[in-house]
């Protein structure tokens, strides 16, 4: 089983600027990981189905295939 603690996280002041594509990210917002992508018209990560914007964004990693 694979939990939060596993992943590589990043803080998010390291993130390269290529993945302000649009593409969706995991992200760390608060005390819980979520599924967010950048929003250059709005400059923030945004959650993709409620369109909100997250606020507090600590830590990112990529989201990879499990191959």
């Amino acid at each position: 089983m694979i939990t939060a603690k596993y992943i590589p996280w990043d803080p998010i002041g390291a993130m390269p600027d290529d993945r302000k594509d649009g593409r969706l990210m995991l992200l760390w917002e608060g005390d819980r990981p979520v599924i967010g992508r950048w929003d250059d018209g709005r400059k923030g990560w945004e959650d993709p189905e409620g369109m909100h914007l997250f606020e507090e964004i600590t830590y990112w990693a990529d989201i990879n295939s499990p191959e």
